[in-house]
C-alpha cells in the first residue's frame, strides 16, 4: 500500500473544519480555559497530534507485517534477549522495551552498533491509517458537503429522499470515535477498566510513544483505538459494527439555521446528546448553517428530514456542542 508523508495527524479533520475557516483556512478558536476570548488559529495547525495515527516499534497493535516493515533493519542479524534468540520480527517487537538487553551480531559473530539500528527502526512508521482516512472520507468530504447544502438549505420543513446514508453514517460514527473525547460508551467502559489503577502508572519522559501519552492508560487508550480506526478502515471490527448498527437502526435530520445566530463546532463534534425528553439523538455540525441529527428510524423509511428552526434552539443546540468540548470550540469565521 501506497504511505503518506503527513506527520501532523489531525483528529479532526483539516476538509471537516474548513466549513468553519475563512478563504486562507484560518478558524476563530475559544479554548475552553480561557471562555469568551477568541483567538485566530490555521487549520493546518490545531486539532492534531504529530504521528498519533502511526504504528511504531514496540506497539502490541503491530502485525506480523508491520514488524517485518519496522525491523528490516534487522535482517540478517542475530538478535538475543536474556539468552533468548529472538527468530522473528513479531518476537523482535514484543521484546523491543528491552532493547538495552539485546545483542546484535552479524553472521560472522561481530557485534553490530545498537545506536545505529535503534535509529533506523525508530524512523519507521506505519501510516496505512492516516492514509486510508483520507482515501476512504476525508478526500470525499467537500464534495458531500457542498450536496448537503443543495439538498438542505432551500427546502421547506419537512421530508427529502435520503441520500449518501452509507457515507454520512460511517463518517458521523468516525468522528465520534476519533475527537478528542472518543465513543462516550466506549470512554465509559474503558474509565471503569483503567479504575484508579493504570493512570497512576507513569511513563518516563523517554520511553513515551507521544508525550501526550504520560500513563499506562493513556498508552493502552491510544492502542484501542488505533487498532479500532484500523479495522474500521477495512470495514471489520467495533466501530464498523457501531456504524451498520446505526445505519439499519437511524436515520438523519437536517436542522438549518435561518437566522444570526450560526452552528459552532468543536474539537469532539460528532456525539450522543440526551434530549429533554430522555432519547438520545447524536449530533454533528456540517456548516454554520447546518446541524445533521442522528435518531432512530422507527419507521424504517427510505427519507431524510429537514427543520428551519429558530435562533433560540440554535442557542440550545451550540450549548450541547460546547459542553462536549475537550479543549476548543470553533466559531463561523
Amino acid at each position: 500500500m501506497a504511505e503518506t508523508a503527513a506527520k501532523y495527524h489531525h483528529l479532526i479533520p483539516q476538509t471537516y473544519m474548513s466549513a468553519w475557516a475563512n478563504n486562507s483556512g484560518t478558524l476563530k478558536v475559544e479554548f475552553i480555559n480561557e471562555p469568551g476570548i477568541i483567538v485566530e488559529r490555521n487549520k493546518e495547525h490545531i486539532a492534531g497530534i504529530t504521528d498519533y495515527h502511526s504504528i511504531r516499534a514496540g506497539m502490541p497493535i503491530c502485525t506480523a507485517k508491520d514488524a517485518t516493515d519496522i525491523f528490516k533493519a534487522l535482517s540478517g542479524y542475530t538478535v538475543e534477549c536474556d539468552g533468548e534468540i529472538l527468530n522473528t520480527p513479531l518476537d523482535l517487537n514484543s521484546h523491543y522495551y528491552d532493547f538495552e538487553k539485546w545483542i546484535v551480531t552479524r553472521p560472522d559473530g561481530s557485534p553490530v552498533s545498537k545506536k545505529s539500528i535503534k535509529h533506523e527502526i525508530e524512523q519507521v512508521k506505519i501510516k496505512d491509517i492516516e492514509l486510508n482516512w483520507s482515501l476512504k472520507y476525508e478526500n470525499n468530504w467537500g464534495a458531500k458537503v457542498s450536496k448537503i447544502e443543495a439538498k438542505t438549505l432551500n427546502a421547506p420543513t419537512g421530508s427529502i429522499p435520503e441520500f449518501d446514508k452509507d457515507y454520512l453514517m460511517k463518517f458521523f460514527t468516525a468522528l465520534d470515535w476519533r475527537g478528542f473525547s472518543s465513543n462516550q460508551l466506549f470512554e465509559a467502559t474503558y474509565e471503569s477498566v483503567v479504575n484508579g489503577v493504570l493512570d497512576t502508572v507513569q511513563i518516563p519522559k523517554n520511553e513515551r510513544v507521544l508525550p501526550s501519552l504520560k500513563t499506562a492508560a493513556d498508552e493502552i487508550r491510544h492502542a484501542l483505538l488505533l487498532q479500532y480506526y484500523r479495522s474500521f478502515l477495512n470495514d471489520q471490527g467495533v466501530i464498523y459494527q457501531d456504524a451498520m448498527a446505526s445505519l439499519a437502526n437511524t436515520s438523519f435530520h437536517f436542522l438549518i439555521s435561518d437566522g444570526p445566530t450560526k452552528f459552532i463546532t468543536c474539537d469532539s463534534p460528532a456525539f450522543i446528546h440526551k434530549r429533554e425528553d430522555g432519547k438520545l439523538l447524536g449530533l454533528l455540525p456540517i456548516t454554520p448553517r447546518i446541524l445533521m441529527a442522528k435518531g432512530r428510524n422507527s419507521d424504517n423509511t427510505s427519507l431524510f428530514y429537514v427543520t428551519h428552526i429558530i435562533d433560540e434552539a440554535v442557542i440550545k443546540y451550540n450549548n450541547e456542542i460546547r459542553g462536549n468540548a475537550e479543549e476548543f470550540i470553533i466559531h463561523p469565521a
